[in-house]
């Protein structure tokens, strides 16, 4: 006879099957009468109460979180009526559901305390609970860390929760949502009925949505005004420059849709490099600059004019983009470490001319600084009473001196197919960011088809690493020994001071270098690594954890699993990593 908890797990089980199916379809669906769950971005229909429509071209990860893959994140709201819900108690419903489930699902976990937990803190980290009291992950919000909500959060009308569960796991949905309404009930607030789903897409108009332009000008009563154009054509080369990065990549895009056929690139090509373009391409057509003729999308005249401006002010618009770049974004926090490294770095003196300190038997070797000795003498002096200017020992001042570690970076690229579009970005933004935000050089190497090359020599020049970087398309296998096994032979043949290696791949290696074993020479390649001395971290996702995890190991470094490979996440990774070696 079957237990009433087998028969809840089987209920959740079976909702879990159907969500997957209804997901795959692009469709969310009501649970209960107040919760609607969907991998879609979620918006209540004005005027209509009840109504919530399902914006089928806003994927949730995208849409809140930045994600560059689509379909990682199940969005769930359950919607009650005016009031405040405190989100670290819905964070303990939630919690406490999990370990329930857990426990259903395997029994066993009852008298498994340490492992029941393990496995429950797994969610509690993939979860983030959103109401008008506050924010946070499911963990954080257990522990009583609670973040402050945006003034459009405070307005929020329902539990706003963010899941990254794979399709496998989607059987937790039920209890999860259950949880909530149970948490809302408690806060004595009523659930509101969702009378209505339904499906559609939503204009690209919604400033809170990922990968939308925010454009600072529209069209009025269906009339183009070349003066709008001309007063925000900085704004929106600069919006361009958000995804594209550099001015080159940009004027690149711009002369795909040029008139002359020799110089525009197919679609495809321009998937490899830039990934999905169609958002972008709809909101210029909004704005005049691209029509559709019998070539495809073409610039138009106030187009064409776009372009010219970005040629004849390159330099200020370049500068403009570059103060961009170096400012960091929010940190993410949205990965695991794994591993530890040893790797001690050497320190490097330098003389301070800003800042003069009086000699003593501890700085006796330090650069003389002469007008402060002078100024001190000539004051020291007049209060000893001498005819004339004396210098003594007590006079005398040196320049201070400082220290700081310095970090060369290796950045080594998978670009494979998998990596074409935002995750290639993100890598290229990386290695712009760490030039412009530090003193130390910066070099990329890539792997793809069936060899690694050096796209970036060791350079402090800005120029030179776009250069690099803009000639990178993704396409092909993924040969990692030989990326690996290249960028140790850069450094060691390159003077460079503390080398830092970066691994950043979605992959698995699928082309060998030495043996017929793509796997076995990439773990051959990463004991290179530690040979060399060199410190390394690698940065993968979840699905790669395992083999990743002993690359990093061979190359006795760092593994860090990630969400998603985005550029928040990269370079909130190697800022902490800089700052445990004791660079900032």
């Amino acid at each position: 006879m079957r237990t009433e908890k087998h028969e809840a797990f089987d209920k959740s089980s079976v909702i879990g099957n159907y969500l997957g199916i209804y997901f795959g379809q692009e469709q969310g669906v009501r649970l209960g009468e107040s919760t609607v769950v969907s991998r879609k971005a979620h918006a209540v229909v004005p005027g209509k109460k009840g109504h919530i429509r399902i914006l089928t071209n806003r994927d949730a990860g995208r849409t809140y979180e930045k994600f560059i893959d689509p379909d990682q994140v199940v969005h769930i709201d359950v919607f009650h009526k005016p009031g405040t819900v405190d989100a670290r108690q819905v964070a303990k419903h939630v919690f406490w559901a999990i370990e329930k489930y857990l426990v259903e699902e395997n029994p066993n976990l009852t008298f498994m305390e340490d492992e029941k937990f393990k496995n429950a803190l797994d969610y509690a980290l993939r979860i983030q609970v959103s109401t008008r009291s506050g924010k946070g992950l499911v963990y954080e919000l257990f522990q009583g860390e609670v973040k402050p909500v945006s003034e459009e959060e405070e307005k929020l009308s329902h539990v706003h929760m963010l899941a990254k569960l794979n399709p496998e796991k989607y059987g937790i949905i039920l209890p999860i949502a259950e949880a909530v309404e149970d948490a809302v009930t408690e806060a004595g607030l009523e659930l509101v009925k969702v009378k209505k789903i339904s499906h559609g897409r939503e204009k690209e108009k919604q400033e809170n949505f990922a990968g939308y332009l925010m454009l600072p000008w529209k069209k009025a009563k269906g009339e183009y005004h070349p003066l709008l154009l001309r007063e925000n054509q900085n704004q929106l080369i600069l919006k361009l420059a958000e995804k594209f990065a550099s001015i080159e990549e940009i004027e690149e895009f711009l002369e795909s849709y040029s008139s002359n056929i020799f110089k525009r690139k197919n679609q495809d090509e321009q998937k490899r490099k830039w990934g999905d373009l169609d958002h972008y391409l709809d909101q210029l057509k909004e704005l005049g600059l691209i029509k559709n003729n019998l070539l495809g999308p073409v610039l138009t005249r106030e187009g064409k004019e776009l372009k010219e401006y970005l040629l004849n002010h390159k330099c200020e618009l370049e500068a403009e983009i570059r103060r961009k770049i170096r400012k960091a974004p929010g940190t993410s926090r949205r990965y695991q470490k794994l591993g530890k490294c040893d790797y001690k770095p050497s320190r490097v003196e330098f003389t301070n001319r800003n800042k003069a300190v009086r000699l003593s038997d501890k700085n006796w070797s330090g650069d003389l600084a002469v007008p402060e000795t002078i100024i001190e003498a000539k004051k020291n002096s007049l209060l000893r009473g001498d005819n004339h200017l004396t210098i003594q020992k007590e006079d005398l001042h040196v320049y201070d001196r400082k220290s700081y570690v310095p970090i060369d970076v290796c950045l080594v690229i998978d670009a494979s197919h998998s990596m074409a579009g935002e995750k290639r970005q993100a890598a290229c933004y990386l290695a712009e960011h760490l030039l412009l935000t530090g003193r130390e050089k910066v070099a990329v190497v890539t792997f793809q088809e069936m060899n690694a090359t050096v796209a970036v020599p060791f350079t402090r020049n800005h120029k030179i690493l776009s250069k690099g970087l803009a000639r990178i398309r993704p396409g092909g296998l993924t040969p990692m020994a030989d990326g690996i096994f290249t960028a140790v032979e850069l450094i060691k043949s390159s003077k460079v001071s503390n080398p830092l290696m970066i691994l950043i791949t979605d992959g698995m290696p699928n082309f060998p270098l030495w043996s017929f074993d793509a796997k076995k020479d990439a773990l051959e390649a990463a004991e290179k690594v530690a040979e060399a001395k060199i410190k390394f971290i690698c940065i993968g996702i979840e699905s790669n954890k395992i083999f990743l995890r002993d690359v990093a190991k061979q190359a006795k470094g760092t593994l860090y699993i990630v969400d998603d490979l985005n550029r928040e996440c990269l370079i909130d990774i190697v800022k902490y990593e800089k700052k445990a070696t004791g660079v900032m």
